[in-house]
């Protein structure tokens, strides 16, 4: 019998995770069961069992994906020279995420689940950390070079400043799935009056 290769065991991971997200996006994380999962996948629970131990472990992984990717995204921006200013950044940020955060499958239905489930789950609260740490990291950066340009108070703490920005974003998402009053533009323009960049 021929080897699996790792392609193929990275295709079907994601399959799974792919089927997955997209239950959790219906159906939210708690009224989806496994079987959800390996319907939408067309997998038998073995094939499924095989990649991830249960449902919490196919969350961290989703979690870990989005977070990763956002930081994909955020680091050609920053690792711009000279970098651009925060707002900037920002907004070409969120014009970047638009459709693969508010699409039908968007992830950012799935940010404020996650955010949720990382209260009770130490687990996923460890992955949700750890790849926040990364994100946090990218925009202390922005906002030192900004600080550099004499755009930022010379006194503040960069990385105080960015845990600001991150939450600002975070608000972001909630006030555009919950409220839908805002969009990428008007709300960097809002965080530039705000922090004066």
């Amino acid at each position: 019998m021929p080897r699996v290769s790792d392609e193929h065991r990275e295709r079907r991971r994601q399959q799974i995770l792919d089927a997955a997200r997209r239950c959790f996006v219906r159906q939210g994380f708690h009224q989806t069961s496994m079987t959800d999962i390996f319907t939408e996948a067309g997998l038998s629970a073995g094939a499924v069992y095989g990649y991830f131990k249960g449902k919490n472990e196919i969350i961290a992984a989703i979690a870990e994906r989005v977070i990763s990717n956002i930081t994909a995204i955020l680091e050609p921006i920053v690792e711009q020279d000279p970098p651009p200013r925060v707002s900037d950044a920002i907004r070409r940020g969120l014009r970047t995420v638009e459709d693969m955060a508010f699409g039908p499958d968007g992830f950012a239905r799935l940010a404020p689940q996650v955010w949720a489930e990382a209260l009770r789950d130490p687990g996923l609260a460890a992955v949700v950390q750890e790849r926040y740490v990364g994100v946090h990291g990218l925009i202390t950066r922005l906002v030192a070079a900004e600080q550099a340009a004499g755009q930022v108070a010379a006194d503040a703490d960069p990385a105080e400043v960015a845990k600001v920005l991150v939450g600002a974003i975070m608000g972001y998402i909630v006030q555009r799935l919950l409220i839908d009053n805002v969009n990428a533009d008007s709300y960097a323009d809002g965080l530039a009056a705000m922090v004066g960049s």
